[in-house]
């Protein structure tokens, strides 16, 4: 990357730690603007930063700690950049602990994203992040956003995945060290993938109050962790609208609320799918799944339907005995005639 700041190996650990001892250079908002960054910083005191693109740019662009960043994509597209023509080992964006950043489009067309060779995806935050609007997408096997951060809020904006194994919005703590946990909530925006739009994983939170979110082959939102949904608009075309996770030997495992929200499922599917972490398996059909005046998503296990098949053939023949009797008595007669018939046979031909 020409003229840009080297980041140091403990800086690695967090940006590519996929790639141990490797040298990365990224851009930060001391160092993003120079000839042919396509890049502008204004400087507005107090650690606080506006970004805009004025062009097409590939970097990758952190916010440290202490700063507060707010980038315009202004139209343009914003990819990381491709090192050595090999590999792209960080993200186009790095949100560091203690940043706080703001992305928003001005223009409508503005695009974040990351190339083919991408160890990461194009957005990662551990510290505040904030989407007002802009075009967010990948190609590649990543979350097209990553939230470890204290707090990631979507107001808006288009996010879309064509990975078929990786969902598309990722909410994920990854440090167990950590007392926070990962949060986001989303206000608004279009979210398409294959897999799962949403992602919330064990011990993280999410909040949703709206926006358009749609699965072609999985789920919508898909719950490991806190969830609660007071609106919004969850389509899965060949799947469950939504899956909450549980694990049945821990109650507090995970919890889920939803009000106001419209629930598109496929044909042969419930609103609903439930998978149970102590077992690994699928448990939608072990349980009647209703929502109690409050919105909280109940699981009323279903009694186990048991054979009494042989049990009722029995019963059957005991409260029938003359039944019994008769078809051995018609056997009896049946047998002595046919002794008949063959001691004729004999004698007649002897």
């Amino acid at each position: 990357m020409k003229n840009l700041k080297t980041i140091l190996s403990m800086i690695i650990v967090g940006c590519c730690a996929f790639i141990p001892m490797m040298s990365v250079e990224a851009t930060t908002v001391d160092n993003v603007e120079y000839a042919g960054s396509n890049v502008t910083v204004d400087d507005l005191g107090e650690n606080n930063y506006k970004v805009t693109l004025t062009g097409d740019a590939d970097e990758d662009f952190e916010v440290l700690a202490g700063q507060t960043v707010t980038l315009d994509l202004a139209g343009f597209t914003l990819t990381n950049y491709l090192h050595d023509n090999q590999t792209a080992p960080c993200e186009a964006i790095k949100v560091n602990e203690g940043g706080v950043l703001t992305i928003m489009d001005s223009v409508g067309t503005g695009t974040v994203t990351n190339v083919a060779q991408s160890t990461y995806g194009p957005i990662t935050n551990y510290g505040t992040l904030i989407i007002e609007s802009g075009n967010f997408t990948t190609s590649t096997d990543t979350y097209a956003v990553r939230n470890e951060g204290i707090n990631l809020t979507i107001n808006g904006g288009v996010f879309t995945t064509n990975s078929q194994t990786t969902s598309l919005i990722g909410n994920i703590k990854y440090n167990e060290l950590s007392a926070d946990l990962p949060t986001m909530t989303i206000n608004g925006g279009t979210f398409e993938a294959v897999r799962d739009a949403i992602k919330n994983n064990e011990n993280t939170a999410i909040t949703i109050t709206n926006g358009t979110f749609t699965s072609q082959k999985t789920f919508a939102l898909d719950n490991l962790g806190s969830a609660t949904v007071t609106g919004g608009t969850f389509t899965s075309v060949e799947n469950s609208a939504i899956r909450h996770q549980i694990d049945s030997t821990n109650p507090d495992f995970s919890s889920f609320n939803i009000t106001n929200a419209t629930l598109n499922s496929a044909a042969d599917k419930g609103d609903y799918a439930i998978y149970d972490k102590a077992v690994n398996e699928d448990v939608t059909d072990d349980y009647n799944i209703t929502t109690d005046a409050d919105g909280n998503l109940v699981l009323e296990e279903l009694t186990p339907v048991t054979d009494v098949t042989e049990e009722t053939e029995e019963v059957s023949n005991e409260e029938n005995p003359e039944t019994s009797d008769g078809i051995l008595l018609f056997l009896g007669l049946t047998a002595v005639g046919i002794a008949g018939s063959v001691l004729t046979y004999r004698r007649l031909h002897n």
